[in-house]
Parts: C-alpha cells; sequence; structure tokens
C-alpha cells in the first residue's frame, strides 16, 4: 500500500474512529485538481461500488469531500490541510469539555474526597491510603489523617444535630 495512504489513516482516525483503508485511499486518491466521479474511483482502486459509494458517503459525511454539481457527479477534495485544521479544532473542543466535565465530576465526587483508606494485604499487612492521590501515608501522616477525619466526621455529626434540632423548634 502506498505509504501516503498509511499516513493519511494514521492520522485521521484520530479524527473519526470509523476511519479506515478505504476512506483512506478514496480520500487520497481524490487530493487532485479535477473531481472523479464514482465509476472513474472503482476502477482506480478497484474496490467494489458499493464499498466506494459507502466510502464517498462517509467521506462527504465527515465534511472532507465535496461534491460536483453537475452530472455525472464528481468528487474532490478543496483543501486537506484546512479540512484537517478544522476538524482537528472539533475534536480538541470536545475533549477539553470532556475534562472538564470529568474534573467537575471528580470535584463533586465523594469517592474521591480526602479520606483515608484501609488496605489489607497478604499475610495480614495493613496500609492507609489517602484516597484522593492514593497514596501510602507514613505513621505520622496515618496519625495526623486519623485525627482530621474524625474532626471532619464530628463536625458533620455536629452539623446534622444542629439541623435536627432546628426542625423540631
Amino acid at each position: 500500500m502506498d505509504p501516503d495512504v498509511n499516513v493519511v489513516l494514521e492520522y485521521y482516525k484520530h479524527l473519526f474512529p470509523e476511519f479506515n483503508v478505504y476512506h483512506a485511499v478514496v480520500y487520497k486518491l481524490l487530493w487532485r485538481i479535477e473531481p472523479l466521479n464514482g465509476e472513474e474511483i472503482v476502477k482506480q482502486t478497484g474496490f467494489a461500488k458499493s464499498t466506494i459509494y459507502r466510502t464517498l458517503h462517509d467521506l462527504c459525511a465527515y465534511n472532507l469531500v465535496n461534491k460536483t454539481n453537475f452530472k455525472p457527479i464528481g468528487y474532490y477534495v478543496a483543501n486537506p490541510m484546512k479540512d484537517y485544521n478544522s476538524n482537528l479544532k472539533k475534536v480538541l473542543t470536545k475533549l477539553e469539555k470532556g475534562a472538564e466535565k470529568l474534573e467537575s465530576l471528580l470535584e463533586n465526587s465523594t469517592s474521591l474526597s480526602g479520606e483515608i483508606f484501609l488496605v489489607k494485604k497478604d499475610g495480614g499487612q495493613q496500609k492507609l491510603f489517602l484516597k484522593e492521590t492514593r497514596a501510602l501515608l507514613s505513621e505520622t501522616e496515618q496519625l495526623l489523617q486519623i485525627k482530621k477525619a474524625a474532626e471532619e466526621q464530628l463536625k458533620i455529626a455536629d452539623k446534622q444535630k444542629l439541623r435536627t434540632i432546628i426542625a423540631y423548634k
């Protein structure tokens, strides 16, 4: 296979997870000045007609390939670098929004608070870890963390007690 097609495939798979070798071959073939119709693409690639038209449909849906307005319909790529950069920006925006959403979930998650947890290993060894960082605590840190956790639990209990008293008044 053409090494250029491998490069196209490698980079476009990051933008479109469904992007496959058929997409890469047809897309690279359409990097020319004159549009090609479906029959010409079938002849030049040797792929089945149904595969070519399905691939062209996908490439048009990805906004990578354009169609002509005359018969027979021709397919062409207007500006591969502009298309790549445009799609890259969309993916980066989506990833950044995903990172923000995950960060928000983690910040609001009670399972990743500053609590400590006990891990028992084979042989009866017990170790304390800080939940947030998964870091092993030294003996001094363990005592401080236990004290801190107990104080936080007492504060929570006091608040609940106060709410209960206010609710009954």
